[in-house]
C-alpha cells in the first residue's frame, strides 16, 4: 500500500534490522549525529539552506520532518517552526526531540492532502518530495501555504537516484516510495503551482573535498570536481522559489 511504509517506518526498522524499538528511537532521536557517514553532509545541507532562508523571525513550515533533528536546528535560530509528517510514531519522537527548542509545533498530517496550518514566510522540504506518491500536490499545497514573496526550498536527489542499486535495496527493505527529483521535474512542479524565481544551487555537501596542497593537482582536481557537479546538476542539487 502506498505510504505504508513512510507510515509504519519506525516499526519496520526494528522489525528488518532485528533490534529493539528503544534502540531504533535512539538511533532516530540523534540524527544526524547517529549517522557518521553522512553527518557532515546533514549539516552542510542545513548550513547552505540556512544562507537561502530569510532571517528570522520567520513562521518556517518544515514538510517530512521525520523526528524533528532539522524543525530542531530552525526552531533553535529563531524561527517559529511548524513540523509535518505523515507518520505518528515520527512526529511522537520530534516532539520529544524539541522540548525546549524554542517556538516548534508538530502536526500528524499526509501533506499530499490540504495543509490548514495558516500560512507562512518560508517552506523547507528537505530529502522528503522524492518519497512522494503524489508530488504536484505536495508542491500546490506549500504555495497555498505560503504569503505572497514567501521561500520554497528544497534539497532532493535527482536523475537517477530511484535506479540506483542502494536506493532500490532501501525501497526493498522499508516498503517506502523512491523517485527521481531532478531539477527540471522540480521546476515544471513550482511553474504549474504558480511559483516564481525558481533557482538551482549546486548542493555543496555532495561536491567531493580534494586537499588543494596535493602534488598530483589537487587543486586543479578540486576544480574540476566544482565545475563538474555545477554543469551536471542531475543527481543532487538545491532549489529555491518563490510566492
Amino acid at each position: 500500500m502506498p505510504k505504508q511504509g513512510e507510515i509504519e517506518y519506525v516499526a519496520n526498522m526494528a522489525t528488518v534490522l532485528g533490534v529493539s524499538r528503544q534502540e531504533v528511537e535512539h538511533f532516530l532521536l540523534y540524527k544526524p549525529y547517529s549517522v557518521p557517514s553522512r553527518r557532515g553532509c546533514y549539516l552542510m545541507d542545513l548550513g547552505q539552506i540556512f544562507r537561502l532562508l530569510p532571517e528570522p523571525p520567520a513562521r518556517l513550515l518544515d514538510v517530512g520532518c521525520g523526528t524533528g533533528w532539522t524543525s530542531k536546528m530552525f526552531a533553535l535560530a529563531g524561527f517559529d517552526v511548524v513540523g509535518l509528517d505523515i507518520s505518528a510514531d515520527m512526529i511522537e519522537l520530534a516532539r520529544t526531540n524539541c522540548r525546549g527548542a524554542g517556538s516548534v509545533d508538530f502536526l500528524v498530517r499526509d501533506y499530499e492532502m490540504a495543509i490548514d496550518c495558516g500560512t507562512f514566510q518560508c517552506a523547507v522540504i528537505y530529502d522528503a518530495l522524492h518519497h512522494a506518491v503524489d508530488e504536484h500536490r505536495i508542491v500546490k499545497n506549500v504555495f497555498d501555504s505560503l504569503e505572497a514573496g514567501g521561500v520554497f526550498i528544497t534539497a532532493e536527489p535527482g536523475r537517477g537516484h530511484a535506479d540506483h542499486p542502494d536506493t532500490k535495496r532501501e525501497a526493498e527493505k522499508w516498503g517506502t516510495t523512491e523517485k527521481d527529483m531532478p531539477f527540471a521535474h522540480q521546476k515544471a512542479l513550482m511553474v504549474a503551482a504558480g511559483f516564481k524565481d525558481i533557482r538551482q544551487y549546486v548542493r555543496l555537501s555532495e561536491i567531493p573535498l580534494i586537499p588543494l596542497d596535493e602534488t598530483d593537482g589537487g587543486q586543479d582536481q578540486q576544480i574540476s570536481a566544482v565545475l563538474y557537479h555545477t554543469r551536471d546538476l542531475g543527481f543532487t542539487s538545491i532549489c529555491v522559489a518563490r510566492r
